[in-house]
């Protein structure tokens, strides 16, 4: 390791681990050194006091993470002579029976390998987590606010249950925006007993770019017009391979589509001029090989640059980066922060990150306010100000609690309706669950066949539920794809998302290569591929895009209106601030919150999703308005061949006779959004719809567009 002081966070991380028995979130950039911070306490605890069974219980997101950060704990284990063990799908079956049988030390594992311990190896868990003295949380903040999480936090309450005295919870988090939320997210019935170590204000300098391009198609060939100088992908690409070729570093694109597309077009020009060829691709719909080829790549070869989703934002080593790239402005805040955090990660350096940026030339108002570019400044200067979105811990995670019933019955093998409330509610991670509630979710339960009742009231599963609990997807309480595999002489390439027309193509781009479909095996859901020079970029499924934070657009309003200038725009892009600028004054979007434009009126209200899907919703539902509130950025609502006077008149009224917002949600339609969700109560799934998707808060923006004059 060969370090020869500690760091503040380190220092500060052994003093609390040490000098209190509270929980403890260490939150700090990447590479500040949070897993020796937890470590280095917990297993000096661990060799004074040990105990039969796991000592400590490390959980990571993701596989790559957990075979990284084994590598680095079995160096500190070896070290002090403790065991440490990585359990996931990968590890061998003959390894784990082993393991089983002497289970001690450390364990690496994900959320979904706990799930199947669960099932699977019920009669081991009283000699596996009996003695657990600490968890360990690596990248919680991935886990906040999502499905994944509260699976995750139930099963460690469950586990927890195995254990007489308390099991102190250590998470390793990136920067989040309010302290007070994840705490009660880690111990929702006692977040006084969570403390935090925060670390972000020891950021390092950064050097920052954003370059700006007009892009004059809608679409993007994979045979640009090369001899074109205005070509803008031809730009981008010049750009890319001037950056980024021999330089270390990863660049990040928003879609596994432009992320094939772009590294096929790189790979192309590069090939064409004959000019050395240093770029990789990475992403989760690519095989485990290819993925670790890229990342053995990195962290060998300083010269190596690769293309990525967000499978690499988190803190997987690929060794020291020069610098980030990042194609199209990211979702969050938060996700800006981490990925601009993978570089500079030696000693004196800078975080670096240059970050291509394209608009449409277009007639339509909203794109000649250059949207993109505008929420790429305004996410940067929020970053800038140290602001992060804050979690979204209020959901209720009905469907989660679904699968959680099916896994308890299945650990037990039967269970009467008390003690699995006890368990799962009282107990567990579902404190904010009414009794009521539990009922009726255990009711429409049974009317599925999921689980059925004994004659001395105990709680079996149904054929159903025996059906679900047996498929492998079962252990993941997130919605998996029908996928279709590639392959190549027997090798798996990755696999794309089985979308209709199928049949009908004759070739891929996938791992950044080219190739020729041969054969396809729905039965086995096999694509058999050969190298060719044909191209066409394939389908895959992707999550849910996150909602936009009101503050975003908030800011992105202060932006246009403002003269402030931008010191990190190029040449194009501060051109393009002033032109958006100008549309903006044109406009008078200082003093009106509303442009007639022909037949349509744009409605800018200047806040998040949420609340624009609320008030469209609204007047669809209620007035049958044709309103698009998903391609405008948040900035504004689109309504289609609808009256002004008719609009104002009828959101004048709205505050209040605010309908709320779960009889909203019971007259959208379909609420079926997660893998359970069909099996939850109508009147809990809309109001599950209700505290995820909408916002009651819109009384003010109703107001501020009411006070505008109606033009005569």
């Amino acid at each position: 390791m060969n370090w020869k002081i500690l760091r503040p966070i380190q220092r500060d991380a052994i003093y609390a681990i040490y000098n209190s028995t509270n929980h403890l979130v260490i939150s700090a950039n990447t590479a500040a050194g949070k897993t020796e911070a937890a470590f280095l306490p917990i297993l000096s605890k661990i060799i004074d006091n040990q105990n039969s069974g796991i000592g400590t219980l490390y959980v990571g997101p993701l596989k790559a993470l957990i075979n990284d950060q084994f590598q680095r704990l079995e160096h500190l284990c070896d070290l002090s002579g403790i065991p440490v063990f990585k359990w996931h799908g990968d590890v061998s079956s003959d390894k784990k029976k082993k393991f089983l049988k002497n289970p001690s030390g450390v364990l690496l594992i994900t959320p979904e390998s706990i799930e199947s311990l669960f099932i699977n190896h019920s009669d081991d868990l009283s000699l596996l987590f009996s003695g657990l003295s600490y968890i360990v949380i690596d990248e919680m903040h991935s886990f906040i606010g999502v499905e994944r999480g509260a699976h995750l936090r139930s099963l460690l309450s469950r586990i927890a249950q195995f254990r007489k005295s308390p099991i102190r919870i250590i998470g390793l988090s990136a920067t989040f925006g309010d302290t007070d939320l994840v705490k009660k997210w880690l111990m929702p019935t006692n977040p006084e007993s969570v403390d935090i170590i925060d670390d972000s204000e020891s950021g390092r300098n950064i050097r920052y770019l954003i370059k700006g391009y007009f892009q004059e198609k809608s679409t993007i060939s994979t045979k640009p017009n090369e001899d074109d100088d205005n070509n803008f992908i031809h730009k981008i690409i010049n750009d890319i391979i001037l950056f980024f070729n021999g330089q270390s570093s990863l660049i990040f694109i928003n879609s596994k589509e432009n992320l094939e597309l772009m590294t096929d077009l790189v790979h192309h020009h590069l090939e064409k001029n004959g000019s050395p060829d240093f770029f990789m691709i990475h992403h989760g719909s690519l095989s485990k090989s290819e993925r670790e080829d890229a990342e053995s790549e990195l962290k060998s070869n300083s010269l190596t640059s690769c293309f990525t989703s967000s499978t690499l934002e988190m803190g997987i080593d690929v060794g020291n980066l020069a610098r980030i790239g990042q194609v199209g402005t990211p979702w969050s805040v938060n996700s800006l922060v981490q990925r601009l955090g993978r570089s500079g990660r030696g000693e004196g350096e800078s975080s670096e990150m240059i970050m291509f940026i394209t608009e449409k030339k277009s007639d339509d108002l909203i794109s000649r306010l250059f949207p993109n570019l505008i929420r790429a400044i305004a996410m940067s200067e929020l970053m800038l100000e140290k602001w992060y979105e804050p979690p979204h811990a209020h959901y209720q995670y009905y469907s989660t609690f679904v699968q959680q019933i099916l896994s308890v019955i299945k650990e037990k093998g039967g269970i009467n309706l008390l003690d699995l409330y006890k368990i799962l509610v009282k107990n567990g991670a579902f404190p904010s669950i009414l009794k009521d509630d539990y009922i009726s979710i255990i009711r429409t339960m049974k009317n599925a066949d999921l689980i059925e009742q004994t004659p001395d009231n105990l709680i079996i599963l149904g054929l159903k539920g025996e059906e679900i609990v047996k498929k492998i997807d079962f252990y993941a309480v997130f919605q998996t794809s029908s996928d279709m595999d590639v392959i190549n002489q027997g090798r798996r390439i990755g696999s794309i998302a089985h979308t209709p027309g199928l049949e009908g193509r004759k070739y891929l781009i996938l791992a950044g290569k080219r190739w020729e479909i041969i054969n396809i095996d729905y039965k086995k859901k096999e694509i058999l591929v050969t190298p060719s020079l044909g191209a066409k970029v394939p389908k895959f499924f992707g999550a849910e895009l996150p909602d936009i934070h009101p503050k975003i657009v908030e800011k992105m309003k202060e932006i246009l209106l403002s003269d402030k200038k931008i010191p990190y725009l190029d040449k194009k892009a501060q051109e393009m601030l002033q032109m958006a600028r100008t549309t903006a004054h044109d406009a008078k979007l200082a003093s009106k919150n509303y442009v007639v434009d022909g037949k349509d009126v744009y409605w800018f209200t200047w806040t998040g999703t949420a609340k624009n899907r609320t008030i469209a919703k609204i007047g669809f539902i209620s007035k049958g308005f044709d309103i698009d509130y998903t391609n405008n950025y948040d900035m504004a609502l689109k309504f289609s061949s609808s009256d002004l006077e008719d609009i104002i008149d009828f959101y004048s009224d709205l505050p209040e006779n605010m309908p709320s917002l779960i009889e909203i949600s019971q007259k959208i339609g379909d609420l079926v959004h997660e893998k359970y969700d069909q099996y939850i109560p109508d009147v809990l799934l809309a109001s599950s719809y209700a505290v995820k998707y909408l916002d009651s808060d819109i009384k003010e923006i109703c107001e501020k567009l009411i006070e505008q004059q109606i033009p005569k």
